[in-house]
């Protein structure tokens, strides 16, 4: 019984389940929040614009491990997990078919949507993209099918380059500007680099909360469950 409508699994559900992720990492240079909106290889730290190479291994590793789990848990049960190694992260995945993040209404019939499409929600409109995996995924992962509301690349940074900003220098005193094109400045007057403290190049490039994204994944048969 899915546990959102109250209604039974249709054939399409017997062979496929989905999955919600939310997933995040720390910078390792500033210990900043970096969240992963989907399987990017690359990222960059919103803090610190650290960029960041995420490997293959690392993805394929940490979904085929949240694939297992969810599939045996019933639906709406999740679980929270600290990951070490490549990097400390955080990951949250709960049992659900995919929904809309603004309204909650549950998307029709998710196990035909069609990658390339986005799926536009019939309550409150808001547009989900759908992808297929990138192919070194669904080689490392072939049980992934679609994945939804996930980023394949990079996103822009978002950068007021209206703002400008004074800062005074800690060695001098004198008054520099700053335009959030880069977290260190030098000072005009002694040569100085100063580093634009947190409350300053927030304001420049403000975070952004962690994306739900969910993934669509084909059931394990007996002989290859783990």
């Amino acid at each position: 019984m899915n546990c959102r409508t109250g209604r039974e699994p249709t054939d399409a559900e017997a062979s496929l389940f989905s999955y919600r992720i939310e997933f995040s990492i720390q910078c390792p240079a500033c210990d900043g929040h970096v969240p992963l909106d989907g399987p990017l290889e690359r990222t960059v730290c919103p803090s610190c614009r650290t960029e960041m190479d995420i490997p293959r291994d690392y993805w394929i590793d940490t979904l085929e491990s949240s694939c297992r789990k969810m599939q045996e848990m019933e639906m709406g049960g999740g679980r929270g997990s600290i990951l070490m190694g490549t990097f400390w992260g955080k990951l949250d995945l709960a049992r659900f078919d995919p929904y809309c993040d603004e309204c909650k209404t549950e998307f029709r019939e998710p196990w035909h949507l069609e990658a390339g499409l986005a799926y536009r929600c019939e309550k409150c409109g808001a547009e989900y993209p759908v992808s297929a995996p990138p192919g070194w995924l669904k080689r490392g992962s072939p049980r992934i099918k679609l994945l939804i509301n996930a980023l394949c690349e990079v996103p822009d940074p978002t950068v007021n380059k209206t703002l400008l900003v004074t800062v005074s220098c800690p060695s001098c005193a004198a008054v520099l500007k700053a335009d959030g094109g880069s977290r260190v400045v030098e000072c005009y007057h002694c040569g100085v680099d100063v580093y634009l403290p947190d409350r300053v190049w927030h304001r420049f490039h403000p975070g952004r909360r962690k994306r739900r994204w969910f993934l669509i994944c084909e059931h394990a048969s007996e002989d290859t469950k783990t």
